[in-house]
C-alpha cells in the first residue's frame, strides 16, 4: 500500500473519531482549512443576525456526518436525527425564544411564563446521559455539546430544538442586570454553537453582573418551590406575620382594657399617666400593668414597646376604640338591625348635664326573632329645647345613620309642649316628614301625673308635705339619721323588715310608694325618735348619747311630732298607701321594654276596673282602711276624731257626718276614688285610641264572641304598609280559624306573644299589624334610663368630655350585655387608623 493510500485511510479514521485532520494535511491545506472554517463561522452568524433573534439557521438542520471535510457543513448520525425528532415535543428552552421577532416579544414571553414552567426549564433542560449531541464540523473538526459542560456549569442549558446552548437563569429572568439595562445575545436569546470558543464564552458569562443577579433569582426561585419555609420571601412574610399576630394580640389587650373602663363607667385617664411613675397612672394604665402580670406578650409591650412612637395607649388611640367599639361596630349594628325591621319608633328626652342640654334618642322596633327592641343611639346637644330645633336634631340625627324618616311609625315623648304640640312641637314638625309617625304619651309620664295630681285634694297635699318634711328632718342630718337607725335596730331583730326612711321621689311613683312602705313600717320608731329630741324621752331605753339636742331640732321635733300623729294625717296616709297601692305594680311592668301599646292598655283598663269596683263598694273598703287607721292611732296613743265642723269654710272640708268613719269616707275615699278614675281616663285616651286600631289581630280578642272589634281604621291608617290589603280580610278568617280551636288560655294575648306565633310568609299582613302594634310606643323609660347613664358618666370630674367620646362610652356602658368579637374590633381598627405597628396583611387587604 502506497503512502496516500495510507494517509487517506489514516483521514477516514480521524473523522470518525472526531480528531483534528490538521496533522494528515500539509501547511498550506492546513492554513487553507482554517480560513475556511473561519470564513463558515462568519457566514453562519451573520445569517442568524439577518434572520430572527432566535430562528435557527439552514446551516444548523441536522444532517448525517460526511466524511469529506467540507467546510462550516454540518454533520449527523441516523441515531441523532430519530433521536431529536421523538423528543421534539419535549420541554425545550428553544421554545421560548423561537419565533420571537424584537427583543420586546422575547422579554414578553418569558414574563409571562408560570412560575411552575419556570422550575421545570430550571431542572429539566438537560437531555439525559444516553443522550448523543448532534456532531458539526467546525475549527477543522466534528465537534457537539458534551455532558461533562452540565456538571461545570449548572446554569446550563440545551436545546434540542435549536442545538445550541443557553443560560437558563439568563433566559428566564431576561439577562436584566441590577441597572436595568437589558442583555442579549447567544447564550440569551440566541443559541451557543461555536464550540471550540465554549471555554472563553463561558467564563465571559459566567463573571458577568447581570449573570450573576440573574442566578440569584433562579436560585431563589428553586428555594420558594422546593423548600418554601427557608426562601426569602417565605422568612420575610413569616417574620411579618409574627409580628402582626403579636401586635394584634397587644391591640386586644388593650382594647379589653379600654372596654372594661368604658363598661364599668370609670374614667380612663389619671393624674401622671405614666407607667413606671410615682403618681397615679388612670385606671386604664393601671389595669394594663395587672393584666400584664399574666400576658407575657403584654408585658414585653408595656416594659420595652418594639416603636416607643407607636405604642397605642395614647388617649388619641383610647379615643380611636372607644369610637371603634361604640359607633362603628355596636351602633352599626343596631342600625343595621333597625334598617331590616323597616318600621321603627323614636323616643326621645332631654337631659341636663353640667349647664348642657343633651337628646337622649332611642329607637324601638322588631328585630329578626320577633322580639321588641329598645336601643339607646346616642346622645345629641341641644343649643336651645325649641320644638323646631329638637325636630331638626332629630331627623339629621337619623339621616347621618342612614335611616329612612318616612318609616317611623310612632313618637314616643313627655307631656312638654315643646314636643307634645301637633302644631309647634316636636311631634308636628316630625308628622310633616313622617305623617304615619303617631305621638304617643309617655305613659309612665301620664301615670305619675294621675298620682302627683291627686295632692290636689287638700287633705291629701298636706299629708304629702308632712311627709316630706318628716323625711328630710332624718335624712338631712346624720346624728338624727343615726339615731333613727339605732332605735330599729334596737327594737327589731331582723332590720329588713323595718328599712330606713326614704325621700319622696318627685318623678317615678314606684320609689315614692316604695318611700310610703317604709314610713309605714318605721312609723312606730320614728315616732319614738321625734319624742326622745323634742321631750327627752326614752333616755333610759337608748341611752343619754342622744340628749343633746339644740332649740332648732326639739322645736323642729316637736311640730313634725305634732303633725304625724294627729288622727288625721294618719287616715289620709294610709287611704292614700291603700288605694295607690294598685299602680305600684303597673308603674313597674309599663317600664318594661318588651310591653307592646294593647297589652299596657289592657293592664290600665284593669287598674280603672279596680278603682270603679272600690267605689262601687266604698263603704265596706274604706272600713277596712279605717280599722287600720285606728290600729295604728293607737300604736302612738292617738285617739279618732274628726275635724270641728263649722256652718261656713272655704279652705276644708267641712262634710257633715254622723260618725269620724262616714267623715273621712265622704271627704277623702270617695273623692280620690273619683279624681283617680276620671283621670285614668283623660290620660290615657289617645292611648287606648291608638291600641283600639289594633286590638282585631290579638287571638285572644279576635276569637271572642262577645267582642266585634273592627280594624278599618288600622286598615284605612296603615294601607301603604301592607303588601296585599285587598285580600286582608281572606287572610284574617284564616288567622282566626287557627285559634278557633285553641283553649282561650293558650291563646296570645298581646301583639308581642302573637307575633312569636304568626308565620310571615303564611299571614303577611297580620304580621306587619302585629309588627306595628309592638312598635308603637308605651314609655320613654328608655330615655329616661339613659338620662341616669349619662349622669353616672358625666360626673363632675368628666365634666370637660369630648362629644364623641361621650356617646360612644354611653353606648358601651348602656349595652352593658354586648359581647365583643376582638379580631373585629381590631380589623375595623386597623382600616380606620393605620398606623406604622403592622395589624393586618397586605396580601389579605
Amino acid at each position: 500500500m502506497g503512502r496516500p493510500e495510507q494517509r487517506e485511510r489514516d483521514r477516514k479514521r480521524a473523522a470518525a473519531s472526531c480528531q483534528t485532520l490538521d496533522a494528515f494535511l500539509p501547511n498550506s491545506k492546513r492554513k487553507k482549512n482554517a480560513e475556511t472554517a473561519a470564513t463558515s463561522d462568519e457566514v453562519v452568524c451573520s445569517a442568524e443576525q439577518s434572520t430572527s433573534l432566535c430562528q435557527p439557521t439552514p446551516a444548523a438542520e441536522p444532517q448525517q456526518v460526511v466524511p469529506i471535510p467540507a467546510a462550516g457543513v454540518p454533520s449527523r448520525g441516523t441515531e441523532s436525527v430519530a433521536a431529536a425528532s421523538s423528543l421534539e415535543s419535549e420541554i425545550d428552552i428553544g421554545n421560548i425564544v423561537s419565533g420571537c421577532k424584537t427583543e420586546d416579544d422575547f422579554i414578553a414571553n418569558v414574563k409571562s411564563l408560570p412560575i411552575a414552567e419556570k422550575y421545570s426549564l430550571l431542572k429539566n433542560c438537560s437531555p439525559p446521559a444516553t443522550f448523543q449531541f448532534p456532531k458539526t464540523y467546525t475549527g477543522g473538526c466534528n465537534r457537539s455539546f458534551q455532558h461533562e459542560w452540565f456538571e461545570q456549569y449548572r446554569w446550563l442549558g440545551y436545546s434540542k430544538k435549536l442545538d445550541g446552548a443557553f443560560c437558563l437563569p439568563c433566559v428566564l429572568f431576561n439577562g436584566s442586570s441590577q441597572s436595568g439595562n437589558k442583555v442579549f445575545g447567544a447564550l440569551v436569546t440566541r443559541p451557543f454553537r461555536t464550540w471550540q470558543k465554549k471555554s472563553e464564552k463561558f467564563g465571559e458569562h459566567n463573571k458577568a453582573q447581570y449573570h450573576e443577579s440573574a442566578m440569584v433569582q433562579a436560585d431563589q426561585l428553586v428555594q420558594s418551590v422546593e423548600r418554601p419555609e427557608v426562601a426569602l420571601p417565605a422568612i420575610v412574610d413569616a417574620r411579618r406575620a409574627d409580628n402582626i399576630t403579636r401586635n394584634r394580640q397587644i391591640l386586644k389587650s388593650i382594647a379589653r382594657a379600654v372596654l372594661f373602663c368604658g363598661k364599668q363607667c370609670i374614667a380612663l385617664r389619671g393624674d401622671d399617666e405614666q407607667l413606671h411613675g410615682d403618681g397615679n397612672p388612670g385606671n386604664f394604665l393601671a389595669l394594663l400593668k395587672l393584666m400584664a402580670v399574666s400576658d407575657t406578650v403584654l408585658q414585653e409591650h408595656l416594659e420595652s414597646p418594639a416603636m416607643r412612637c407607636v405604642t397605642h395607649m395614647s388617649p388619641q388611640t383610647q379615643n380611636e376604640l372607644i369610637d371603634v367599639m361604640g359607633r362603628h361596630i355596636l351602633l352599626n349594628g343596631i342600625c343595621d338591625e333597625l334598617k331590616e325591621a323597616k318600621f321603627y319608633t323614636i323616643l326621645a328626652d332631654e337631659v341636663t348635664s353640667h349647664n348642657t342640654e343633651h337628646l337622649a334618642i332611642c329607637a324601638r322596633f322588631v328585630d329578626a326573632d320577633k322580639n321588641i327592641r329598645e336601643d339607646f343611639l346616642g346622645f345629641v346637644e341641644l343649643q336651645r329645647i325649641t320644638g323646631e330645633q329638637i325636630a331638626n336634631k332629630i331627623i339629621v340625627f337619623l339621616e347621618g345613620l342612614g335611616i329612612a324618616i318616612g318609616n317611623m311609625r310612632g313618637q314616643g315623648y313627655d307631656g312638654a309642649s315643646n314636643m307634645s304640640s301637633d302644631r309647634a312641637g316636636v311631634h308636628g314638625r316630625i308628622r310633616q316628614v313622617a305623617p304615619l309617625a303617631t305621638y304617643i304619651h309617655c305613659s309612665g309620664h301620664c301615670l305619675n301625673l294621675v298620682i302627683s295630681r291627686s295632692s290636689s285634694i287638700p287633705a291629701i297635699r298636706n299629708v304629702v308635705d308632712q311627709l316630706q318634711s318628716c323625711c328630710r328632718f332624718f335624712l338631712n342630718s346624720p346624728k338624727r339619721n343615726g339615731l333613727l337607725e339605732h332605735i330599729v335596730e334596737t327594737n327589731v331583730q331582723d332590720t329588713e323588715k323595718r328599712k330606713a326612711l326614704l325621700d319622696l321621689c318627685k318623678t317615678r311613683w314606684a320609689e315614692r310608694h316604695s318611700a310610703y312602705q317604709h314610713f309605714y313600717q318605721a312609723y312606730v320608731h320614728i315616732v319614738e325618735a321625734l319624742q326622745l329630741i323634742g321631750y327627752q324621752r326614752h333616755l333610759e331605753k337608748y341611752g343619754d348619747g342622744y340628749k343633746d339636742w339644740d332649740t332648732k331640732n326639739r322645736s323642729d321635733a316637736q311640730q313634725i311630732l305634732a303633725a304625724i300623729t294627729s288622727f288625721n294625717f294618719i287616715i289620709c296616709f294610709m287611704s292614700m298607701y291603700q288605694y295607690l297601692s294598685h299602680m305600684s305594680g303597673i308603674t313597674v311592668k309599663l317600664q318594661k321594654k318588651a310591653r307592646d301599646i294593647v297589652a299596657a292598655h289592657s293592664m290600665i283598663d284593669e287598674v280603672r276596673e279596680q278603682y270603679k269596683t272600690e267605689r262601687s263598694k266604698v263603704k265596706d273598703n274604706f272600713n277596712k282602711v279605717y280599722q287600720q287607721s285606728v290600729r295604728m292611732a293607737e300604736a302612738v296613743g292617738t285617739e279618732p276624731q274628726m275635724p270641728r265642723i263649722s256652718s261656713r269654710q272655704e279652705h276644708r272640708c267641712n262634710t257633715p257626718a254622723a260618725s269620724t268613719e262616714e267623715y273621712y269616707e265622704r271627704s277623702l275615699a270617695i273623692p280620690l276614688l273619683d279624681y283617680l278614675i276620671t283621670s285614668l281616663e283623660d290620660r290615657f285616651s289617645a292611648a287606648v285610641a291608638t291600641a283600639s286600631t289594633l286590638l282585631g289581630v290579638v287571638p285572644s280578642l279576635l276569637c271572642n264572641p262577645d267582642l266585634n272589634i273592627s280594624l278599618d281604621g288600622a286598615l284605612a291608617m296603615y294601607q301603604a304598609d301592607l303588601p296585599s290589603p285587598e285580600v286582608f280580610e281572606v287572610e284574617l278568617r284564616r288567622w282566626k280559624k287557627r285559634y278557633m280551636n285553641v283553649e282561650a288560655q293558650a291563646r296570645p294575648d298581646s301583639p308581642a306573644a302573637a307575633i312569636k306565633q304568626c308565620d310571615r310568609d303564611m299571614f303577611p299582613n297580620v304580621f306587619i299589624l302585629l309588627q306595628l302594634a309592638c312598635t308603637l310606643p308605651v314609655t320613654s323609660c328608655e330615655c329616661e334610663r339613659s338620662a341616669s347613664a349619662l349622669r353616672r358618666l358625666n360626673n363632675y370630674m368628666r365634666a370637660s368630655m369630648g362629644k364623641s367620646r361621650l356617646s360612644s362610652l354611653a353606648l358601651l356602658h348602656i349595652h352593658y350585655p354586648k359581647e365583643f368579637d376582638f379580631d373585629q374590633v381590631v380589623n375595623v381598627y386597623a382600616r380606620l387608623h393605620p398606623r406604622r405597628l403592622e395589624l393586618d396583611s397586605l396580601i389579605r387587604s
